[in-house]
């Protein structure tokens, strides 16, 4: 559900920070950059709200689209309505 790009994450580490379910850790090995990246270590809490890949400053992060909520079900489109309050 949960995709990090290694070679654009710098190690931030706000998708840590910011995520409410405590859904990632900090690996404890460095990277061939020396940056101690991310890691997801509880998956099946993620809700799939997107917090994560919208404050990622490089774009590292990628919560996977087909279970997010402004996406059409049936053909899985852009849901033109996703902004439409209750009436």
């Amino acid at each position: 559900m949960i995709i990090i790009n290694e070679d654009l994450c710098k190690g931030c580490h706000l998708c840590l920070f910011m995520c409410y379910k405590n859904v990632y850790a900090i690996s404890s090995e460095a990277n061939k950059k020396g940056v101690q990246l991310p890691y997801t270590n509880f998956e099946d809490r993620c809700t799939g709200c997107g917090v994560c890949e919208l404050i990622c400053p490089d774009q590292a992060i990628t919560v996977d689209v087909n279970t997010n909520w402004w996406v059409g079900k049936e053909d899985n489109s852009f849901n033109p309505k996703f902004t439409n309050g209750k009436k």
